[in-house]
Protein backbone atom coordinates (compact mmCIF):
# COMPACT_ATOMS: atom_id res chain seq x y z
CA UNK A 1 0.00 0.00 0.00
CA UNK A 2 1.15 3.32 -0.87
CA UNK A 3 0.59 5.38 2.49
CA UNK A 4 0.58 8.87 0.70
CA UNK A 5 -2.34 10.31 3.23
CA UNK A 6 -0.85 13.04 5.32
CA UNK A 7 -3.85 14.10 7.45
CA UNK A 8 -6.45 12.33 9.73
CA UNK A 9 -8.36 9.73 7.95
CA UNK A 10 -12.11 9.58 8.23
CA UNK A 11 -13.17 7.62 5.45
CA UNK A 12 -16.02 5.36 6.34
CA UNK A 13 -17.21 2.84 4.46
CA UNK A 14 -20.92 1.53 5.19
CA UNK A 15 -22.22 -1.94 4.00
CA UNK A 16 -25.78 -3.16 4.05
CA UNK A 17 -28.09 -4.43 1.53
CA UNK A 18 -30.74 -1.71 2.55
CA UNK A 19 -30.87 1.48 1.03
CA UNK A 20 -32.54 2.71 4.27
CA UNK A 21 -30.28 2.40 5.97
CA UNK A 22 -27.43 4.10 3.57
CA UNK A 23 -29.18 7.14 4.45
CA UNK A 24 -29.95 6.83 7.72
CA UNK A 25 -26.03 7.00 8.06
CA UNK A 26 -25.81 9.83 6.13
CA UNK A 27 -28.09 11.75 7.97
CA UNK A 28 -25.94 11.17 11.22
CA UNK A 29 -22.41 11.09 10.11
CA UNK A 30 -22.66 13.94 7.41
CA UNK A 31 -23.78 17.74 8.31
CA UNK A 32 -26.44 19.50 6.24
CA UNK A 33 -25.29 20.44 3.05
CA UNK A 34 -27.14 23.66 3.86
CA UNK A 35 -25.94 24.17 7.73
CA UNK A 36 -23.52 26.87 5.50
CA UNK A 37 -26.08 29.16 4.44
CA UNK A 38 -28.35 28.75 7.48
CA UNK A 39 -25.43 30.02 9.55
CA UNK A 40 -24.78 32.85 7.54
CA UNK A 41 -28.98 33.87 7.38
CA UNK A 42 -28.84 33.72 10.83
CA UNK A 43 -26.12 35.98 11.11
CA UNK A 44 -27.46 38.14 9.13
CA UNK A 45 -30.86 38.62 10.75
CA UNK A 46 -30.00 38.27 14.55
CA UNK A 47 -26.69 39.37 14.88
CA UNK A 48 -24.70 36.20 15.20
CA UNK A 49 -21.54 34.70 14.57
CA UNK A 50 -21.82 31.56 12.62
CA UNK A 51 -20.61 28.52 15.25
CA UNK A 52 -17.84 25.59 13.65
CA UNK A 53 -20.14 22.05 13.65
CA UNK A 54 -19.26 20.42 17.01
CA UNK A 55 -18.70 16.73 14.96
CA UNK A 56 -16.11 15.50 12.23
CA UNK A 57 -16.94 15.52 9.05
CA UNK A 58 -16.41 11.85 7.10
CA UNK A 59 -16.09 10.94 4.36
CA UNK A 60 -19.03 7.94 3.41
CA UNK A 61 -19.32 6.00 0.64
CA UNK A 62 -21.61 2.45 0.71
CA UNK A 63 -22.19 -0.73 -0.87
CA UNK A 64 -24.95 -3.06 -0.71
CA UNK A 65 -22.65 -6.24 -1.14
CA UNK A 66 -20.10 -7.95 0.98
CA UNK A 67 -18.51 -9.05 -2.19
CA UNK A 68 -18.97 -4.82 -3.70
CA UNK A 69 -17.67 -3.50 -0.39
CA UNK A 70 -14.51 -6.07 -0.14
CA UNK A 71 -13.33 -4.60 -3.87
CA UNK A 72 -14.04 -1.05 -2.98
CA UNK A 73 -11.42 -1.62 0.05
CA UNK A 74 -9.39 -2.86 -1.36
CA UNK A 75 -8.62 -0.67 -4.28
CA UNK A 76 -9.24 1.67 -1.55
CA UNK A 77 -6.13 0.18 -0.02
CA UNK A 78 -4.05 0.03 -3.31
CA UNK A 79 -4.51 3.28 -3.94
CA UNK A 80 -2.71 4.84 -0.67
CA UNK A 81 -6.30 6.22 0.76
CA UNK A 82 -7.79 3.05 3.39
CA UNK A 83 -10.79 3.50 4.59
CA UNK A 84 -10.44 3.87 8.81
CA UNK A 85 -13.62 1.95 9.63
CA UNK A 86 -16.26 0.17 8.35
CA UNK A 87 -19.91 -0.15 9.57
CA UNK A 88 -20.75 -4.18 8.36
CA UNK A 89 -24.65 -5.42 8.75
CA UNK A 90 -24.92 -9.24 9.45
CA UNK A 91 -27.82 -10.03 7.08
CA UNK A 92 -26.85 -9.08 3.50
CA UNK A 93 -28.89 -11.91 1.45
CA UNK A 94 -28.34 -13.07 -1.09
CA UNK A 95 -24.33 -12.99 -0.83
CA UNK A 96 -21.86 -12.66 1.42
CA UNK A 97 -23.10 -12.51 5.64
CA UNK A 98 -21.60 -10.38 7.93
CA UNK A 99 -18.83 -13.04 9.37
CA UNK A 100 -17.53 -13.90 5.58
CA UNK A 101 -17.40 -9.88 4.86
CA UNK A 102 -15.35 -9.45 7.97
CA UNK A 103 -13.13 -12.08 6.85
CA UNK A 104 -12.14 -10.86 3.53
CA UNK A 105 -11.83 -7.26 4.25
CA UNK A 106 -9.29 -8.01 6.64
CA UNK A 107 -7.85 -10.14 3.89
CA UNK A 108 -7.36 -7.29 2.21
CA UNK A 109 -6.89 -4.75 4.95
CA UNK A 110 -6.17 -5.86 8.80
CA UNK A 111 -6.00 -2.65 10.57
CA UNK A 112 -9.37 -1.58 9.16
CA UNK A 113 -11.21 -1.18 12.27
CA UNK A 114 -15.05 -2.30 12.19
CA UNK A 115 -18.45 -2.34 13.22
CA UNK A 116 -20.82 -5.20 12.54
CA UNK A 117 -24.55 -4.60 13.21
CA UNK A 118 -26.28 -7.11 14.26
CA UNK A 119 -29.78 -8.48 16.25
CA UNK A 120 -29.70 -10.66 19.16
CA UNK A 121 -30.71 -13.37 16.58
CA UNK A 122 -28.78 -13.58 13.78
CA UNK A 123 -25.48 -14.89 15.44
CA UNK A 124 -24.50 -15.50 19.02
CA UNK A 125 -21.42 -14.18 19.92
CA UNK A 126 -19.41 -16.96 20.87
CA UNK A 127 -19.96 -18.52 16.67
CA UNK A 128 -18.61 -14.71 15.99
CA UNK A 129 -16.00 -14.67 18.38
CA UNK A 130 -15.26 -18.39 16.87
CA UNK A 131 -14.94 -17.47 13.34
CA UNK A 132 -13.72 -13.65 14.18
CA UNK A 133 -10.88 -14.28 16.68
CA UNK A 134 -9.98 -12.41 19.46
CA UNK A 135 -9.15 -8.65 18.42
CA UNK A 136 -9.28 -4.99 19.25
CA UNK A 137 -10.63 -4.04 15.94
CA UNK A 138 -14.13 -5.50 15.92
CA UNK A 139 -17.10 -4.01 17.91
CA UNK A 140 -20.82 -5.41 18.03
CA UNK A 141 -23.83 -2.74 17.37
CA UNK A 142 -27.16 -4.12 18.11
CA UNK A 143 -29.66 -3.69 16.54
CA UNK A 144 -31.78 -0.86 16.60
CA UNK A 145 -29.69 1.19 17.13
CA UNK A 146 -29.85 5.40 17.42
CA UNK A 147 -27.46 8.05 16.33
CA UNK A 148 -25.48 8.79 19.45
CA UNK A 149 -24.14 5.41 19.28
CA UNK A 150 -23.14 6.07 15.68
CA UNK A 151 -21.63 8.99 16.43
CA UNK A 152 -19.56 8.12 19.35
CA UNK A 153 -18.06 4.84 17.50
CA UNK A 154 -17.32 6.71 14.29
CA UNK A 155 -15.20 9.38 16.33
CA UNK A 156 -14.09 6.81 18.37
CA UNK A 157 -12.78 3.94 15.64
CA UNK A 158 -11.49 6.64 13.28
CA UNK A 159 -9.34 8.13 16.02
CA UNK A 160 -7.79 5.03 16.88
CA UNK A 161 -7.22 4.23 13.46
CA UNK A 162 -5.26 7.34 13.31
CA UNK A 163 -3.05 6.99 16.17
CA UNK A 164 -2.15 3.61 15.33
CA UNK A 165 -1.01 4.86 12.14
CA UNK A 166 0.56 7.88 13.74
CA UNK A 167 2.77 5.19 16.13
CA UNK A 168 3.17 2.38 13.27
CA UNK A 169 5.16 5.94 11.01
CA UNK A 170 6.69 6.10 14.20
CA UNK A 171 8.19 2.74 14.40
CA UNK A 172 9.27 2.34 10.92
CA UNK A 173 11.19 5.49 11.26
CA UNK A 174 12.95 4.19 14.00
CA UNK A 175 13.26 0.97 11.77
CA UNK A 176 14.89 2.72 9.05
CA UNK A 177 17.38 5.10 11.73
CA UNK A 178 18.49 1.88 12.91
CA UNK A 179 19.25 0.63 9.82
CA UNK A 180 20.82 3.86 8.58
CA UNK A 181 23.05 3.98 11.69
CA UNK A 182 23.96 0.29 11.76
CA UNK A 183 25.08 0.44 8.49
CA UNK A 184 27.37 3.89 9.11
CA UNK A 185 28.95 1.92 12.58
CA UNK A 186 29.58 -1.38 10.20
CA UNK A 187 31.70 0.91 7.59
CA UNK A 188 32.90 2.97 10.25
CA UNK A 189 33.91 -0.06 12.10
CA UNK A 190 35.48 -1.39 8.76
CA UNK A 191 37.20 1.65 8.34
CA UNK A 192 38.97 1.86 11.67
CA UNK A 193 40.00 -1.77 11.72
CA UNK A 194 41.92 -0.92 8.28
CA UNK A 195 43.27 1.68 9.44
CA UNK A 196 44.72 0.32 12.61
CA UNK A 197 46.21 -2.37 11.05
CA UNK A 198 47.55 -0.45 8.84
CA UNK A 199 48.94 1.91 11.97
CA UNK A 200 50.21 -1.25 14.00
CA UNK A 201 51.69 -2.87 11.20
CA UNK A 202 53.70 0.38 10.16
CA UNK A 203 54.79 1.03 14.25
CA UNK A 204 56.27 -2.41 14.32
CA UNK A 205 58.10 -2.45 11.10
CA UNK A 206 59.56 0.75 12.38
CA UNK A 207 60.13 -0.03 16.03
CA UNK A 208 62.23 -2.98 17.96
CA UNK A 209 60.08 -6.16 19.12
CA UNK A 210 60.13 -4.27 22.73
CA UNK A 211 58.34 -1.51 21.55
CA UNK A 212 54.81 -3.70 21.51
CA UNK A 213 53.24 -1.74 24.48
CA UNK A 214 53.78 1.68 22.35
CA UNK A 215 52.28 -0.28 19.49
CA UNK A 216 49.35 -1.34 21.42
CA UNK A 217 48.53 1.76 22.77
CA UNK A 218 48.23 3.07 19.30
CA UNK A 219 46.00 0.93 18.48
CA UNK A 220 43.50 1.37 22.00
CA UNK A 221 43.62 4.97 20.81
CA UNK A 222 42.06 3.69 17.60
CA UNK A 223 39.30 2.19 19.05
CA UNK A 224 38.69 4.77 21.45
CA UNK A 225 37.46 6.24 18.67
CA UNK A 226 35.17 3.54 17.76
CA UNK A 227 33.49 3.45 21.05
CA UNK A 228 32.83 6.80 21.11
CA UNK A 229 31.18 6.22 17.51
CA UNK A 230 29.00 3.63 18.44
CA UNK A 231 28.15 4.57 22.43
CA UNK A 232 26.14 7.87 21.34
CA UNK A 233 23.93 6.49 18.32
CA UNK A 234 22.94 3.45 20.81
CA UNK A 235 22.46 5.43 23.90
CA UNK A 236 20.27 7.50 21.78
CA UNK A 237 18.08 4.65 20.03
CA UNK A 238 17.96 3.06 23.58
CA UNK A 239 16.52 5.98 25.17
CA UNK A 240 14.27 6.26 22.24
CA UNK A 241 12.66 2.59 21.53
CA UNK A 242 12.17 3.13 26.09
CA UNK A 243 9.62 5.92 25.26
CA UNK A 244 7.98 4.05 22.64
CA UNK A 245 7.06 1.45 24.97
CA UNK A 246 4.66 4.17 26.62
CA UNK A 247 3.25 4.90 23.50
CA UNK A 248 -0.41 2.62 22.56
CA UNK A 249 1.54 0.12 20.66
CA UNK A 250 -0.75 -3.03 19.07
CA UNK A 251 0.29 -6.37 19.73
CA UNK A 252 2.90 -6.23 16.37
CA UNK A 253 4.33 -3.26 16.79
CA UNK A 254 5.60 -3.36 20.48
CA UNK A 255 6.89 -7.50 18.98
CA UNK A 256 9.07 -4.66 16.50
CA UNK A 257 10.10 -2.49 19.21
CA UNK A 258 11.00 -5.38 21.16
CA UNK A 259 13.27 -6.37 18.28
CA UNK A 260 15.00 -3.16 18.13
CA UNK A 261 15.59 -2.77 21.87
CA UNK A 262 17.19 -6.64 21.78
CA UNK A 263 19.81 -5.10 18.53
CA UNK A 264 20.62 -2.55 20.46
CA UNK A 265 21.20 -4.59 23.75
CA UNK A 266 23.50 -6.75 21.78
CA UNK A 267 25.56 -4.22 20.60
CA UNK A 268 26.13 -2.96 23.52
CA UNK A 269 27.35 -6.27 25.10
CA UNK A 270 29.59 -6.42 22.25
CA UNK A 271 30.58 -3.01 22.84
CA UNK A 272 31.40 -3.85 26.32
CA UNK A 273 33.06 -7.53 25.26
CA UNK A 274 35.61 -5.56 23.27
CA UNK A 275 36.98 -3.66 26.08
CA UNK A 276 37.19 -6.40 28.20
CA UNK A 277 38.93 -7.89 25.77
CA UNK A 278 41.46 -5.34 25.24
CA UNK A 279 42.09 -5.40 29.08
CA UNK A 280 43.44 -8.15 29.02
CA UNK A 281 45.41 -7.84 26.05
CA UNK A 282 46.77 -4.50 28.02
CA UNK A 283 47.73 -7.15 30.68
CA UNK A 284 49.68 -9.55 28.36
CA UNK A 285 50.93 -6.51 26.54
CA UNK A 286 52.41 -4.91 29.63
CA UNK A 287 53.64 -8.60 30.80
CA UNK A 288 55.75 -8.90 27.94
CA UNK A 289 57.32 -5.43 27.71
CA UNK A 290 58.81 -6.57 30.64
CA UNK A 291 60.46 -9.59 30.36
Amino acid sequence: MRTEQKADNHRILVIDDSLSIHEDFRKILEPPKDSGSLDQARAALFGETPSLPTHEHYTLEFASQGQEGCGMVHSAYGAGHPYAMAFVDMRMPPGWDGLETIENLWYVDHDLEIVICTAYSDHPWDEVSRRIGETDKLLILMKPFNSIEVVQLAHSLTKKWNLTRSVKLQMEGFASCVSQRTTELQEASDRLQKNTASRIAETLKDQPHGDAAAAFHQKEEFLAIMSHEILVPMNELVSKVSLLFDSPLTPEQRSHATTIQRCAQDLLALHNDMHEFMAGRRVETLAEGRQ
